[in-house]
Parts: structure tokens; sequence; C-alpha cells
């Protein structure tokens, strides 16, 4: 079995090869020119491509968070901000876990992990976001809101006879 190699030996051969790397900055500064640091995530088990980071612990294991899952027809990882020191930084896990899809609920979580600018995309995975978790369990319009989104990112698919 070949051995995998560290993100160090990664880098060397990518450089040796002539192959610039992007990388993002550990921080991002704001308008006002204060950093703003991203909060380290705790990831919780899943598969696939799809990360989604909600605001607490809780609304990973809550029945809309079952219901998502069989909407997206997969276990996706689900995170959440977490202040112990064995989490893990967002750009590392989608790094890591060669995520395609970041999604993000509510405005207020993406602002705590981006600052006021949500970037497009996050090494290699799209950032999108989602209504507020509440927002989704309360109010017709963001469950509609929340279904069209899926849709437009690609995270679900719809049959041909359905669309």
């Amino acid at each position: 079995m070949p051995r995998t190699l560290t993100k160090a030996e990664q880098l060397a051969y990518l450089d040796a090869m002539g192959v610039e790397v992007w990388r993002l900055r550990d921080t991002a500064v704001v308008a006002s020119g204060d950093p703003v640091c991203s909060p380290q995530l705790k990831l919780a088990p899943g598969s696939g491509g799809v990360l989604l980071i909600c605001a607490e612990d809780t609304h990973s294991a809550s029945r809309l968070a079952n219901d998502i899952n069989r909407t997206l027809g997969s276990v996706p990882v689900w995170a959440w901000p977490h202040a112990d020191g064995d989490g893990v930084e967002l750009a590392d896990a989608v790094e890591d876990n060669l995520f395609t899809t970041v999604a993000i609920f509510g405005q207020e979580l993406a602002v705590q992990l981006f600052g006021a600018d949500l970037p497009v995309n996050l090494n290699s995975a799209k950032v999108v976001l989602l209504p507020e978790m509440q927002d989704i369990l309360g109010q017709a319009s963001a469950r509609q809101s929340l279904w069209n989104i899926f849709r437009r990112s690609g995270m679900v698919g719809v049959p041909e006879n359905n669309a």
C-alpha cells in the first residue's frame, strides 16, 4: 500500500512541478481593519461532499436535521462552532475532507465565520447561505427558500418528471 503524503510533502511536490497553490489567509480583515478570526468547528460523523454548519450541536441531532438528511439523500457532515480547542478550522476541514459544498444556516453564523463578505468559494467548495434553522421550523417561506437553494446549488437533484 502506498504511503500517503503529508501536507508539507504535497505542497513541496506541487511547488517542484511549478503549480502555484492558493491558500486562504488565516484571518480576514473587514473594512474597519479589525481582524475577524474564524471560530473552530466540531465535525459530526457523516459522508459525502456536503458540510452543513449550524449554530449549535443540538441542531445537528434535531428532527429537522434528519429531514434535511433525507432530502439530501445522504448523511452529510454537520458542524458547529466549538470553543474548547479541539475543533478544526473551516478551511482545513474543507481541504481535508474534500467537501464540494459548505452550507451555512443563517446570516449571523455566516458573519461569525467569514465577516461581512461571504465568499462564493472556500478552497474547492462552493459556499451556500441557508435560512436560519429556527426560521425553517416556523415559516413556510423559509422552508420553500431552503428547497429552492438546495435545487439551485445542486445539493439535491430533481427528477426530470418533477422539474
